[in-house]
């Protein structure tokens, strides 16, 4: 990670009272796999990731090696997974939630951050993490339905 990346992200978090990041992008997590493992561990509040992103960054094997993670670093981790909808683990609890059935997925641009919009939504306004879920799950249905990622 370059040093002036680097010094932006370590200003927003000294700054912040609790931080949400999204891994973003596999590519960069193999990238910079280090980095992005330890912002998880020690300084993000809130991870995003989808279930690829997150797999890779510690080289998961299966699906229950990432719920173990998610367990072990105390730190809500919501993960997207595609046709099998999302999961939010948070300590000990975990809620899931499935897909909204028979879209016409035009486009997946944007879903992601729909998502996430969605559900810090529903996580700034108090909701429980399965209707953060949820409000992600709507955020994200409808962004894919068009082409473009505004809404």
């Amino acid at each position: 990670m370059k040093v002036i990346q680097k010094k932006a992200f370590d200003k927003a978090i000294s700054n912040a009272n609790k931080v949400a990041m999204t891994l973003s992008d596999k590519f960069c997590v193999d990238r910079h796999k280090n980095h992005f493992l330890n912002l998880v561990k020690n300084d993000l509040d809130i991870i995003f990731a989808n279930e690829d992103e997150i797999s890779s960054l510690i080289d998961a094997k299966s699906f229950d090696e990432v719920i173990s993670f998610g367990k072990k670093i105390k730190k809500q981790l919501i993960i997207t997974r595609g046709e099998k909808g999302a999961i939010s683990i948070c300590s000990e609890k975990i809620s899931e939630v499935g897909i909204i059935k028979d879209l016409k997925i035009i486009d997946l641009t944007g879903a992601g951050d729909l998502f996430a919009a969605g559900y810090l939504h529903g996580y700034l306004n108090n909701f429980s993490q399965e209707d953060c879920l949820k409000k992600g799950t709507e955020m994200a249905s409808k962004v894919i339905q068009q082409i473009g990622a505004r809404l």
